[in-house]
């Protein structure tokens, strides 16, 4: 009965030249022709399960399950099934149709593959394969050690699955078929890499696959060897591929998949439908003399759209061979529209025209006018998706050719991307990467380009399936006008979707990019909808107006979408501004009254400890005038050191002293060492006494004396030794009664006059000079630098005291008179590092 089938269902199954159906190789468990599908007007796969024998309920429950679940599946790694059906018991489905070469067959024919290319192939199917999450009994039968290598839009290399192995019952379970996966993924990788199918050989053995990394490598050694031990995971098989095709990549620019899968000469699978349906007749012997073929490589990579020249007129066209009469009807489709007389290149620029047309009885010829630029469906295969604003700029000149075409008497225009053609550029040498720059650049950044629609007939258009179907009933059979305004607004709102989000086939949820206003993204999504229902589709011009009007509106951002729709009301925040952080704080009468219970409660945490603003201002206000005085001291010493030579000598180890000082008191010092004698400097303007002292074995440990200020001007005093006190290996020498010093104000480092004048008006530092002891030479202390703890030495040099800084006659006037205000100071400590002699003997 097979042998005899001329029509099965809506489906008229084509013929050869003796009458035998055209069988398509397909799986072993299948019996799989090639027919054309009446309804949609489309050459489509006949798959007849089992042989066409008959199957048990289970079998058959399982298959239409599995085959239900295989047509929801969207993607360029596997075939479409359109439709599942039951005709005299036998359980068949249909699909596009697909045209490529076995990858035995490929390997076989040109050898070995890259690996990067390999490797790249082998990545995208897994990828793909690990996208069917939800059908797990669907692919628990697949099959990826029998795949087909095809063109993804006649540009870049892909396998696809055809066998889904719908004859079987899906008795496995996950980890099994997950398991067999691994083996089957891991025999294409050797056949890709070795260029011959695996027969029991040690992996070890072929370069490719020792060159391959660690993870990799073990992963195809322990399937191929062990597959009862296989490892079950098909996302660690993915994983290692990826890993491996970075290892094998010189550079990152060499890391994108899509570089190592352009199609070249060598790399272009044969076309099965060519070779079946021209029965091995070359394409030069087809087209005779009439036109010569311009580029044998572009000839093999589009079967039925040959690049050529007129040889009469010189003029160049595509030439595009349509399916004799045995294969499709003459009367099932129309070449070119009977109206097409009416075109005007001047009115209707987005029509591309046709030349001519030539039909016999095995082959129709027809011919179209050859422009630079290419099809969408190639633009669509580099970007996957287009921008918004792109969008709206190429459907705005779709939108035209729909009004072109109805012009011209064409009623239905096949909206496929490879019916649509961008023309851009110029002909010539650097035609193809000039091209090439342009898919990479926004359509906003090209030069002018025109969008032309190809009305007539293609193969290309016979076989591939359509964005919509063809025509939907509700209630009663609409008028054929009707129905054609309806297909072309349904084609036109599908095309959109398409564009925005990189799936061609209508069904499922589409997924809108972020750069989409969601706003728009709603709309499309609610039209995309609609073209399910007959007649309630938007008509194009009110499409694409109110999805550019959605473009323009304001975008709400990411955060606020993900806070949700909730908006503040607009009086509530009015006086937002206006709000102090202060006024509630209560300032120190309440404090000291205990006036605690308006107090509001602090939603810091209890553990942190709080800050009082008022305090600190408060006390920056009552600062301690000793507190100014002692800071005054040190920066004076400090400076006076610097400006008069002070310096250490490598002799002198020294280790500041920390201090205390209190307002009005006597003089404390802190005791960690013997009691050390005070020396009392006199601000009387007389040279200082010096003091030669013997060194002593004890370490001194000298402290500064603090002095609160007594009077306005400072009476300098000698100190009378108390004969009752020993001497202490220490001397502290201090400045009493002095006025507190005024602001210190900022003295340049030049400027070494004003600098002297205001160290000798404050009688702020003092220098000693240290007597040598045996062997060792004078040192130079400046009494002024911090105060110091001496380190433990075995000799060290004796303390002479030179004179003083003394304020001169004028200064001391005017302190007299009160013009100067009253300062405090503190002198620091002299320490020195060798021990004070029992008895001191004043040097003049």
């Amino acid at each position: 009965m097979i042998e005899e089938l001329q029509q099965f269902g809506s489906l008229s199954v084509a013929h050869r030249t003796g009458g035998s159906p055209v069988e398509l190789v397909r799986s072993e468990d299948e019996v799989v022709f090639l027919a054309f599908d009446n309804r949609i007007h489309r050459l489509v796969e006949l798959h007849v399960l089992r042989g066409g024998s008959t199957l048990d309920a289970a079998m058959k429950r399982s298959a239409f399950d599995r085959a239900r679940q295989a047509s929801e599946i969207r993607g360029h790694a596997f075939m479409r099934i359109l439709e599942v059906g039951e005709d005299q018991g036998m359980v068949y489905y249909t699909s596009n149709l697909n045209d490529g070469e076995f990858v035995e067959h490929y390997t076989q024919r040109r050898g070995a593959v890259a690996p990067a290319t390999a490797l790249a192939l082998v990545y995208q199917l897994l990828d793909d394969l690990l996208q069917l999450q939800g059908f797990q009994r669907l692919v628990s039968r697949m099959h990826l050690d029998r795949v087909l290598v095809t063109t993804l839009e006649d540009t870049f290399l892909q396998l696809r699955v055809f066998d889904y192995g719908l004859s079987q019952l899906d008795a496995g379970t996950e980890g099994q078929s997950g398991a067999r996966l691994v083996v089957e993924a891991c025999r294409l990788i050797f056949l890709l890499l070795t260029g011959q199918p695996y027969a029991g050989e040690n992996p070890d053995r072929f370069p490719a696959l020792t060159q391959l990394p660690m993870g990799l490598r073990t992963a195809v050694r322990a399937a191929l060897t062990d597959p009862e031990n296989a490892p079950a995971s098909v996302e660690k098989l993915r994983d290692d591929v990826r890993e491996a095709f970075s290892a094998l990549s010189s550079n990152i620019k060499a890391r994108n998949f899509r570089k190592h899968l352009v199609v070249n000469s060598s790399l272009l699978p044969q076309s099965q439908l060519q070779e079946l349906l021209l029965e091995d007749v070359p394409v030069e012997t087809i087209l005779g003399t009439r036109f010569r073929v311009e580029d044998a490589d572009h000839a093999r990579r589009y079967p039925f759209s040959i690049p050529a020249i007129n040889t009469k007129l010189g003029q160049p066209v595509t030439v595009h061979l349509l399916p004799p009469s045995r294969i499709v009807d003459k009367s099932r489709y129309e070449a070119v529209p009977l109206q097409m007389w009416r075109f005007n290149p001047e009115r209707h620029p987005n029509i591309l025209r046709s030349l001519s047309l030539w039909e016999s009885p095995d082959w129709t010829f027809l011919t179209e006018e050859r422009e630079p630029g290419f099809a969408l469906s190639r633009l669509m295969a580099e970007r996957i998706t287009l921008n918004p604003a792109e969008v709206a700029v190429l459907m705005r000149q779709i939108r035209a050719g729909l009004d072109q075409a109805v012009e011209c008497g064409v009623q239905r225009v096949d909206l496929h991307p490879s019916n649509i053609l961008l023309r851009v550029g110029k002909n010539g040498p650097l035609l193809s990467r000039e091209l090439e720059r342009l898919m990479q650049k926004r359509l906003d950044a090209w030069p002018s380009f025109v969008v032309k629609l190809r009305p007539h007939m293609t193969m290309r258009s016979l076989y591939e399936p359509l964005l919509v179907d063809m025509d939907l009933t509700e209630g009663q059979q609409q008028e054929e006008h009707l129905q054609n305004r309806d297909f072309r607004h349904r084609s036109f709102v599908a095309l959109a979707g398409y564009l925005l989000t990189g799936e061609r086939q209508t069904g499922g949820v589409p997924q809108f990019p972020e750069s989409i206003p969601e706003a728009a993204a709603a709309y499309v999504r609610e039209c995309l909808e609609l073209i399910r229902r007959a007649g309630k589709t938007p008509s194009p011009g009110d499409f694409i107006d109110k999805f550019e009007g959605l473009l323009s509106a304001p975008t709400v951002d990411l955060a606020t979408r993900l806070r949700g729709s909730s908006a503040v009301a607009l009086e509530e925040m009015e006086s937002a501004g206006s709000v102090s952080d202060f006024d509630d704080d209560w300032n120190a009468n309440e404090a000291s009254a205990g006036n605690f219970e308006d107090e509001p409660i602090s939603p810091i945490k209890r553990g942190i400890k709080t800050h009082d603003f008022n305090s600190l201002v408060q006390q920056k206000r009552s600062l301690p005038v000793g507190a100014i005085a002692a800071a005054a001291a040190v920066i004076l010493g400090v400076g006076a050191w610097i400006f008069m030579g002070g310096k250490k000598e490598p002799g002198a180890a020294a280790q500041p002293v920390v201090s205390s000082a209190e307002a009005e008191g006597p003089a404390v010092i802190k005791k960690e060492a013997p009691p050390a004698v005070v020396k009392t400097v006199q601000s009387k303007p007389v040279a200082a006494k010096a003091e030669t002292v013997k060194p002593q074995p004890a370490p001194v440990v000298v402290t500064p004396v603090v002095a609160a200020p007594v009077k306005p001007v400072a009476v300098m005093k000698e100190a009378v030794p108390n004969p009752s006190v020993k001497p202490t290996p220490a001397v502290v020498a201090s400045v009493t009664d002095v006025p507190a010093p005024p602001p210190i104000v900022p003295v340049p480092v030049n400027d070494v006059k004003p600098v002297t004048k205001l160290l000798a008006a404050d009688a702020a530092t003092t220098t000693a000079v240290v007597t040598p002891a045996a062997n060792n030479p004078p040192q130079t202390v400046n009494a002024s630098a911090p105060p110091v703890t001496a380190a433990k030495q075995p000799e060290k040099a004796p303390i002479t005291i030179r004179r003083a800084i003394l304020p001169s006659k004028e200064e001391i006037d005017r302190m007299k008179q009160g013009q100067v205000e009253s300062r405090t100071g503190r002198m620091p400590a002299i320490s020195t590092a060798a021990s004070l002699p029992p008895k001191r003997k004043e040097t003049p």
